[in-house]
């Protein structure tokens, strides 16, 4: 049996903390019951620190933050900070069954990956910020989480915070994601949509007009939409809107 080591160092998240060994306890039976269906993991080690028998003779505990403080002020993101890394939804994901784990790029592969990854180290490089897409959603890592982390939830609001690109802000016990400057073309039209779509008559009034003036549309789109338009086509306005087709062909009775 190899000698312990007279000096042990242990690099520990600041997440990993518990109170009293009673609350060890806990994650002792729910980690090995969700990771592999055992009772107890065989490979569970507890150290009390110094001794002056059999063990280390001293002991530095070194707790990392590395971006878990950031997270935490995350109200989304936070819980992410519960996860035990019982591998639970890496076991039900089927984007990770395809992909495999290098493809992860970090040390944290998988759906928890997903989310945790881009909390810690940003979302600058090209990998972390395409971390939150690599998902389809489903849901079937929040059904096997035996901590309850809504990772659909925090995925979409990664996903959010990288469209965006604006500074995370609080105010009061709320997180605010500011939108980046440069969004204000997008929000402006956003804002444009919502109050057509909330005035039936100005929207079938610009349906009508779109229809009429067809002919005049150009192909492509002007200024910065012009790339995208560049490799798209853009689709055509219908002669008449669909409002009023359905008004003619079914004198306006609801479609059962």
């Amino acid at each position: 049996m190899p000698h312990p080591p007279e000096t042990l160092i242990s690099v520990v998240g600041i997440e990993k903390i518990v109170p009293t060994w009673q609350d060890l306890e806990v994650f002792l039976q729910t980690l090995p019951r969700s990771s592999t269906a055992e009772r107890m993991n065989p490979y569970t080690s507890t150290w009390t620190g110094t001794t002056d028998g059999d063990g280390p003779r001293t002991f530095h505990l070194v707790l990392l933050d590395n971006g878990r403080t950031d997270t935490l002020a995350d109200e989304v993101g936070r819980q992410a900070l519960r996860c035990i890394r019982c591998s639970a939804c890496l076991n039900v994901c089927p984007v990770y069954e395809r992909a495999g784990g290098h493809a992860y790029g970090s040390v944290y592969p998988g759906p928890i990956g997903a989310i945790l990854s881009p909390q810690l180290r940003g979302t600058a490089s090209e990998i972390d910020a395409s971390l939150p897409y690599a998902s389809s959603l489903c849901g079937a890592c929040y059904e096997v989480c035996p901590v309850a982390i809504d990772i659909p939830e925090v995925l979409v609001h990664l996903r959010e915070r990288i469209v965006e690109g604006g500074p995370v802000t609080r105010e009061g016990a709320k997180v605010v994601l500011k939108p980046a400057k440069g969004h204000a073309a997008e929000r402006a039209a956003m804002r444009g949509a919502r109050w057509a779509f909330s005035h039936p008559g100005a929207l079938r009034a610009g349906q009508r007009l779109a229809s009429r003036t067809r002919r005049f549309h150009p192909r492509t789109l002007p200024g910065p939409g012009k790339a995208w338009s560049a490799s798209r086509d853009l689709p055509e306005v219908p002669a008449e809107p669909f409002r009023d087709w359905w008004q003619r062909t079914h004198g306006g009775k609801d479609a059962k």
